[in-house]
């Protein structure tokens, strides 16, 4: 039936065994052991374990790694009659004639839905929020589908048995009765007495207990989210129990077994742990089935994943979006895993309730949801879309599939602008064979009214209907047969090898549909035989390994059977690789301006030979060396950001010998000073400086004396003197000097200029270019200062304002305009580097500028003209 489902939490993760088979069990827990060192493996309960670190803790708490079922778990027998198809019909579907369109033909059972309690008021907290008795509007919407639309008379006249279902999405009145009279047995009591007289005097056939409401409605003043109740944890939390209302409808499931022992008595819960945590799986001994509500897994809450919302078989993490562990998409077989109690353990609770097969019914859900659209009444979620709307706008979408379901079961439409989820008739036809052929007791639809005419080929009832004729016996499960290798085999190598596979695979009522070996999750591929498949296991290291092979028949039965292979090295006379001289060194640290490569390097040697190297960095493979020297193994490795990194080398000989050895290292950002400007500086001078922290310039350096006591002594020579930082003047210095070229540079510290930039004498220096010697050291840039005619009008630039300058040339330059702010960073081009000739005006909105100083550049040709500009007025 439809619900609503609010976030949910991980409970579930893929499961190897989908079709209740499970590997060997561990040796049993040893009571009378102290303690159980890490890695050691038992079973407990039905489960295998393996410790996370020494422990003498029982089985279940959190030094234990739950590995999942195993053994002969009793999940009790097959359904043994007739399977039921239970369809709910629901009392406000305006525009559907019940009393001349409904199809009786596919059913076993109806539930009418819903018969509510009386509200009182919207105060969920008032002492008298409901009352033992029914909702009057409700009760006559029920009577009248039952009386008026002749669905009790016409469902006998078909052998179908009618229940009424009592509660809802919405019934908050029967959740507050059961919290708060769940230990009141004379409450209790009255409450069945008023279920059973109603029971009787319409002549049902049973009552359908759909206790839900476990959020928040803002409606009803009180109200408060439910979920997330603890029932034990894969960490050993304490199990808070079923919630109070669950115990009150246990009691409640007891009370009207004993009054009506020959009605029905069922129940439909929520199929995941967030909700379902809340039940009370005791009221399994009372109720005909329990109806696990297998849909809305996605779209009815707001940050849902998208994707199908109802999938029989478990969906892959991230293949959906938003899927991820802490918002998976469930599936039926979750559900059942769940109330099986065979689920792995999580955050909430120890694998689920231990619930027999053949008292669980799963959900079909004949609507789907449209992520492209919200919900129209502002609630949670996107938009639920009847099955036969969907139809109607899309007559191709019964025979349409999810492109990421590789049994293609889950029906998908993205045309329009549209993006909707939903079962086909394909999907519904093999949730009714899963039913059957895992012993499961039938289904629950939601709801009649919403499926396309019986006659229709995208008639989901009609599918259902095909799938469930009882003459048609079960489809048998593939028989899978390790052929060459047995369980617990041990074999014994000198080298690792690959280790050949064959299993022989009969279906004696069908056809092998896929196949495939396994090593844990992952696949290997295989090759068909005959009735034989063989492949290959290449083992990344000697150890144990649990080998998979498992067969799908055409009717969707699975097989699987597993071995375990314990692979032993043999002993041979050879040394593992040593390795030393590992570069960087362990917790060294190295500073850079930019990211750029470092390398990698390490001394490795053998007794025999080096066969392969392979570097990680933070557990990632970065390369293979090369060989740059005897023993000597070396990788460039450029790093993608700044931070501490463990680098790790793998070695190993011609042998197979490996080893490892690791170092860890640290990049740091190298925090480059700016220069900052001198011009407000005052230069030093040779005289007595008796006030400590005095600042002055001296050779484009700032220093600040440490002790009055300083008279002549030359900062850059005296301890005396604190180098603060380097600067330079922000406005580029015009090249007044004399330009040099190719002449004597006669005296130490003589000046001059070339190619506009300054540069200084180290010593005498003859007929040198100041840009090839290190005779001569470069000062700062520098620009020719334009005079009188601008070298005789042959070009000049006039600056009206921020945004207008006029250049004028009579012979044709290449001109270029930049704009720096006064830390000599680049704001932005004006004008980037073209021909001019004649008169150009170049305008510029350089409104987005923030207030300041600016220096504006106007290169034309050779010349550079330079002017500072105040933006701030």
């Amino acid at each position: 039936m439809k619900k609503i489902i609010f976030l949910l939490c991980l409970f579930f993760s893929i499961v190897i065994y989908p079709q209740y088979q499970f590997p060997s069990c561990h040796p049993e827990w040893n009571t009378s052991k102290v303690f159980y060192k890490q890695g050691d493996k038992i079973s407990h309960n039905g489960i295998n374990y393996s410790a996370k670190w020494k422990t003498n803790s029982e089985p279940g708490d959190h030094s234990w790694k739950n590995e999942g079922a195993c053994g002969d778990r009793d999940i009790g027998s097959d359904y043994s009659g007739s399977h039921r198809v239970i369809g709910y019909l629901p009392t406000w579907i305006s525009d559907f004639d019940i009393k001349n369109d409904f199809n009786y033909e596919v059913l076993t059972n109806i539930n009418v839905s819903f018969l509510m309690f009386k509200k009182n008021n919207n105060d969920y907290g008032s002492s008298n929020f409901a009352s033992v008795a029914f909702d009057d509007f409700h009760l006559r919407k029920v009577d009248s589908v039952l009386m008026d639309c002749r669905v009790l008379k016409n469902a006998k006249s078909n052998d179908i048995k009618v229940s009424v279902a009592l509660g809802g999405a919405t019934d908050y009145a029967f959740l507050w009765l059961m919290t708060k009279y769940y230990n009141n047995d004379q409450k209790l009591e009255e409450i069945a007495n008023l279920v059973v007289n109603y029971v009787n005097t319409r002549k049902l056939d049973g009552i359908d207990l759909d206790l839900e409401c476990w959020w928040i409605n803002p409606s009803i003043q009180g109200t408060s989210e439910q979920g997330g109740r603890i029932r034990g944890s894969k960490w050993g939390h304490q199990d808070q129990g079923p919630h109070p209302a669950a115990i009150g409808m246990t009691k409640l499931s007891r009370k009207l077994r004993q009054k009506m022992p020959n009605k029905l008595i069922t129940t439909a819960v929520f199929g995941t742990s967030w909700y379902g945590n809340n039940y009370d799986a005791d009221i399994e001994e009372y109720v005909d089935w329990i109806g696990l509500m297998t849909y809305d897994f996605t779209g009815s809450w707001d940050k849902s994943p998208i994707g199908p919302h109802s999938s029989l078989h478990k969906l892959p993490l991230n293949t959906y979006k938003y899927q991820n562990p802490d918002n998976p998409i469930y599936s039926t077989q979750d559900a059942f895993e769940y109330w099986l109690g065979i689920a792995p353990s999580t955050w909430n609770h120890t694998g689920g309730f231990g619930v027999k097969k053949d008292k669980l019914v799963i959900g079909i859900p004949l609507y789907g949801y449209d992520f492209s659209e919200k919900k129209s009444d502002q609630g949670k979620g996107v938009k639920y879309t009847p099955y036969k709307d969907i139809i109607d706008e899309f007559p191709d979408a019964a025979t349409s599939y999810d492109k990421n379901d590789p049994q293609k079961l889950n029906g998908h439409i993205a045309q329009n602008g549209k993006n909707i989820y939903f079962d086909t008739p394909r999907q519904a036809s093999e949730k009714t064979r899963y039913v059957k052929n895992y012993g499961h007791q039938g289904l629950i639809i939601w709801e009649l009214t919403q499926d396309v005419d019986y006659d229709s080929s995208s008639s989901i009832l009609k599918a259902i209907n095909e799938a469930i004729e009882n003459d048609i016996p079960a489809n048998q499960k593939p028989i899978v047969t390790w052929l060459d290798l047995t369980d617990n085999i041990i074999i014994e190598e000198e080298f690792l090898g690959a280790i050949p596979l064959k299993v022989m695979v009969e279906d004696d009522d069908g056809s092998i549909s896929s196949f495939t070996f396994r090593e844990g999750a992952n696949a290997i591929t295989s090759i068909k035989k005959g009735n034989e498949y063989i492949g290959s296991f290449m083992p990344p290291d000697f150890g144990e390994y649990i080998l998979y092979a498992e067969a799908t028949d055409n009717n969707n039965a699975t097989s699987i059977e597993e071995i375990k292979i314990i692979l032993k090295k043999r002993k041979v006379t050879n040394t593992c690789p040593l390795i030393t001289n590992i570069h960087p060194q362990s917790i060294s640290s190295h500073e850079q301006e930019n990211l750029s490569a470092i390398t990698l390097q390490a001394t490795i040697t053998d007794d025999k030979s080096v066969s392969s190297v392979a570097f990680f960095i933070n557990d990632s493979f970065v390369g293979n060396p090369n060989s740059v020297g005897v023993d000597i193994f070396s990788l460039s490795w450029t790093p993608e950001n700044f931070g501490n990194f463990d680098f790790k080398i793998l070695a190993t000989d011609n042998q197979g010998e490996t080893s490892s050895s690791s170092t860890s290292f640290t990049i740091k950002e190298k925090i480059v000073r700016h220069n900052y400007d001198c011009s407000q500086i005052s230069a030093w001078k040779s005289k007595v400086y008796p006030k400590v922290g005095t600042v002055v310039e001296y050779k484009g350096n700032i220093y600040k004396n440490k002790s009055y006591a300083s008279r002549s002594e030359v900062p850059s020579m005296s301890k005396i003197w604190e180098h603060i930082v380097s600067c330079r003047n922000i406005i580029t210095p015009q090249c007044s000097l004399r330009e040099r070229g190719k002449e004597s540079i006669s005296d130490e510290d003589d000046k001059g200029y070339y190619k506009e930039k300054i540069y200084i004498a180290n010593n005498v220096s003859y007929d040198i270019e100041p840009s090839t010697s290190s005779d001569l050291t470069f000062y700062p840039d520098c620009f020719q200062q334009i005079k009188g005619s601008l070298k005789k009008e042959r070009y000049r630039a006039v600056i009206k304002d921020l945004s207008n300058i006029e250049i004028y040339t009579n012979k044709e330059v290449i001109g270029k305009i930049e704009l720096y702010n006064l830390s000599g960073n680049l704001v932005k081009t004006i004008m980037p580097s073209k021909s001019l000739i004649g008169k150009e005006k170049i305008r510029q909105d350089l409104s987005d500028l923030k207030k300041g100083i600016y220096i504006y550049k106007i290169f034309l040709n050779d010349e550079i003209i330079i002017r500072k500009i105040d933006v701030s007025i």
